[in-house]
C-alpha cells in the first residue's frame, strides 16, 4: 500500500501537481519552484557546467577558502562511517569546486554527475540539498524520492551553508550516499566541518582586530559553541561569527554598531581585564549574561609586536579526540549539565551507575567544568581503612602521579567511591570532615560527589553520626546507564579506538556490527572487543566483516562439538568453522548440500 507521500510523489511525476500536506514543508516548496521552472520530474535534469577554464579561474578566485575547506573535507570524509559516500564543496552560486569519494560511490551514476564545475541550484538540479540549502540559508537533507528527479532517486544528501563574519553565504558543504540510514548521523557531522571552516574562516579575516570570544557558561570558551565579535580599538563592531547572531538573537544584530549596543557595559575597562587574560562578564540589554575573554589579541606596535597571543586552544578543534570525553546521550548530557551547576552551588551529589558505565570520567568533566585549577581528589571508601590508623586520610589525586594527602585549606573536589563500603574508624573520619566541610567551617570550598554501583543505603555498622552525616550527601542523584543503552555509543567507540590505535578507523558498519552482535554492556567490555580488533586486524578500515572474523559472537564461543572438546587447537578450529558457517549461511548451504551429494553416491550429471 503506497504511503500518502509516494501517492504525492506519484501525482508529481503523472499529474504535474501534489497534495502538499503529504510532503514535508520545504521540500513541497522546492517541488513548486521546480515546476514554475518548468522541470520535468520524470525527464533528465540539465547538465550544467561551467567548463574546465571557468572552473580554473573560479578556483584561482576562491584558493584562500579553498585552503581552509580542503582539510576539513578531508576529515568529513573520514568521519562518514561506512562506504560508499561522497563529500563536495560548492560556492554560493551551487558550482561544485572540490569533492571527495570512496571507490564504491565513484562507481555510481550520481558520481558522473556530481563532478567539479557542475552546477547544482534548483533552477538546473531540481529539489537536492546543495541547491536547497543555498536558496534557503539552512542545513537541508533530502532523501531518495525527495528529490524532484525521479534519477537522483537513490541517492540521499546533506547540505549547510559556510557564512563569513559578514553573514553572507560563502559556499556549502554537502555529503551524499546511497545508503539512507547514515543521513542523521551524517548532519551533525556537515553541520561541525561548516562551523569549523567559518571559525577559521572568521579568524583569518580578522587577525589584526580584537576577537572577543563568549558563551553562557564559562566551561565553554573553548569549544567549538562560542560567539565571536571583532572589534576595533574604539569598540566598533566589524564582524562576526554565526554563533554570536544566535545568542544575541532578538538584539537585531545585525543593525548594531558598536560594543555598547550590544552589552550594558564599557569597553574600554573590559578590554584591558581581558587582555591580561582574565574573563569578564558581559550582561546584553535583554539581561543575558555572558562569560568573554579574548580569542586573538591585535597586534601591538611595541618590541613584542611580532608576537600574536592566543589566550584559549583552538575553536576549530577536531572534537572526539582520545582525551575527550563523549556526552552526547540526551539523558548522561542533562545529567552533566545538573551535576556541574550542583557543584558551582556546593551542593553534594551521588552519581550512581554499574562498575564501567563511566562514573569517574564523569566526576572529571564536572570538575573540569567547576575547578580545573583545584585539586580533584578520589578517595576510595572500601580501602579507606588501610590508611585509618594514620592521622587523615589520603587519596588518588587525580593529575599526579602520587596519593596525595587530603588538605582542607587547598579547596577543589572530593570524590568517595563506594562510600556504603566505608567501614570502621574510617567511616568516623569520613563523616566528621564531610560534616565540617557541608558547615562551611573552612574558607576553601569542596564540592563533594559520591560514586556508587547502587543506590545508597544505610548500613547496619555505621554509627548514627554516621548515618546522619552520609544522608546528608543524598541531595541530588544521577543516573549513568548502561553503554548498551546510550545513544551515543557509536561516537564513544571512535573516540575509544582512537586512543588506542591511531592506525584503524572504525565504519559504521563495524560499529553496527559491534553494538548488534556482541552489545558491549560497559567501557571495558568495549574497549576489550577494540583491543582485540586493533592487535588482529591488518586493515587500518575496519569494518563489519572484520568484526566478525576476528570477534567471536557470545552464542558461538563455546559452540564446540564433542568430538573438539577439550583439545584447545581442535576447538579453535571448531569455533572458526561455526563462525564461518554462521557468518555465510550460503557456504553452509553448499557444505551441506555437497555432504548430501557424497551420501548419494555424488552428485548426478
Amino acid at each position: 500500500m503506497q504511503s500518502m507521500f509516494m501517492k504525492a510523489r506519484t501525482a508529481l511525476e503523472t499529474k504535474g501537481r501534489f497534495a502538499s500536506g503529504a510532503v514535508p514543508e520545504h521540500i513541497a516548496d522546492s517541488w513548486r519552484r521546480c515546476l514554475t521552472h518548468g522541470l520535468d520530474p520524470v525527464g533528465e535534469p540539465l547538465d550544467a557546467d561551467i567548463g574546465i577554464q571557468a572552473l580554473r579561474e573560479t578556483r584561482q578566485k576562491h584558493e584562500q577558502l579553498l585552503r581552509v575547506v580542503r582539510p576539513e573535507l578531508e576529515l568529513l570524509s573520514t568521519q562518514i562511517a561506512g562506504t560508499n559516500h561522497m563529500t563536495a564543496f560548492a560556492d554560493n552560486r551551487g558550482v561544485v569546486l572540490d569533492a571527495i569519494m570512496d571507490t564504491e560511490f565513484s562507481l555510481t551514476k550520481c558520481a558522473q554527475t556530481v563532478r567539479c564545475g557542475t552546477i547544482w541550484d534548483e533552477g538546473h538540479r531540481g529539489t537536492n540539498a546543495l541547491g536547497l540549502s543555498l536558496y534557503t540559508g539552512r542545513t537541508s537533507m533530502v532523501t531518495g524520492s525527495e528529490h524532484y528527479f525521479s534519477s537522483h532517486g537513490l541517492v540521499s544528501c546533506v547540505a549547510t551553508p559556510i557564512f563569513d563574519s559578514q553573514g553572507q553565504i560563502v559556499g556549502l558543504l554537502d555529503a551524499s550516499s546511497e545508503v539512507a540510514a547514515r543521513q542523521f548521523h551524517t548532519q551533525a557531522l556537515v553541520e561541525l566541518a561548516a562551523s569549523n571552516i567559518e571559525n577559521r574562516l572568521f579568524i583569518e579575516d580578522h587577525r589584526s582586530n580584537i576577537i572577543v570570544q563568549f558563551h553562557p557558561r564559562a566551561e565553554y570558551l573553548k569549544t567549538q559553541s562560542v560567539g565571536m565579535i571583532s572589534f576595533d580599538e574604539q569598540g566598533s563592531i566589524l564582524g562576526a561569527n554565526r554563533r554570536a547572531a544566535q545568542m544575541l538573537n532578538g538584539l537585531e544584530f545585525s543593525a548594531m554598531s558598536k560594543f555598547r549596543d550590544l552589552f550594558r557595559t564599557d569597553f574600554s575597562s573590559n578590554l584591558a581585564t581581558m587582555r591580561s587574560g582574565e574573563t569578564v562578564r558581559l550582561v546584553d540589554w535583554l539581561n543575558s549574561a555572558f562569560f568573554a575573554r579574548i580569542r586573538l589579541s591585535r597586534l601591538s606596535s611595541g618590541p613584542s609586536s611580532q608576537n600574536l597571543a592566543l589566550n584559549l586552544p583552538s575553536t576549530y578543534e577536531v572534537p572526539g579526540l582520545p582525551d575527550a570525553p563523549v556526552f552526547r546521550d540526551e539523558q548522561v548530557l542533562n545529567s552533566l549539565k545538573l551535576a556541574i551547576r550542583s557543584a558551582k552551588m556546593m551542593t553534594p551529589q551521588y552519581v550512581i551507575g554499574a562498575s564501567g558505565t563511566g562514573r569517574t570520567t564523569f566526576a572529571q568533566a564536572v570538575h573540569e567544568a567547576n575547578c580545573p585549577e583545584k585539586p580533584l581528589i578520589a578517595v576510595d571508601c572500601r580501602a579507606a581503612n588501610i590508611n585509618a590508623e594514620s592521622e587523615g586520610l589520603t587519596g588518588e589525586l587525580f593529575g599526579g602521579d602520587e596519593n596525595s594527602r587530603f588538605l582542607i585549606e587547598t579547596g577543589g573536589m572530593l570524590v568517595l567511591e563506594d562510600l556504603s563500603g566505608a567501614t570502621g574508624r574510617a567511616s568516623e573520619q569520613l563523616a566528621h570532615l564531610i560534616n565540617r566541610l557541608l558547615q562551611h567551617k573552612s574558607s576553601a570550598k569542596w564540592a563533594i560527589l559520591v560514586t556508587e554501583n547502587e543506590p545508597p543505603k544505610e548500613q547496619a555498622h555505621w554509627s548514627k553520626f554516621v548515618s546522619m552525616t552520609f544522608a546528608k550527601l543524598r541531595q541530588l542523584e544521577f543516573q549513568l546507564p548502561n553503554l548498551n543503552e546510550r545513544t551515543d555509543g557509536a561516537l564513544i567507540a571512535v573516540s575509544m579506538m582512537s586512543r588506542l590505535s591511531t592506525d584503524h578507523q572504525l565504519s559504521r558498519s563495524a560499529i553496527d556490527a559491534l553494538f548488534d552482535h556482541h552489545a558491549p554492556n560497559n567501557f571495558y567490555e568495549l574497549e576489550k572487543l577494540l583491543t582485540t580488533l586493533a592487535i588482529q586486524c591488518p586493515a587500518t578500515v575496519l569494518r563489519a566483516e572484520h568484526v566478525n572474523r576476528y570477534i567471536l559472537r557470545n552464542e558461538l564461543r563455546d559452540a564446540v562439538c564433542p568430538r573438539c572438546k577439550g583439545n584447545n587447537a581442535k576447538e579453535a578450529k571448531c569455533r572458526e568453522i561455526n563462525r564461518v558457517l554462521k557468518s555465510f549461511p550460503r557456504v553452509a548451504l553448499e557444505l551441506t548440500s555437497a555432504a548430501f551429494d557424497d551420501s548419494k553416491g555424488g552428485p548426478t550429471q
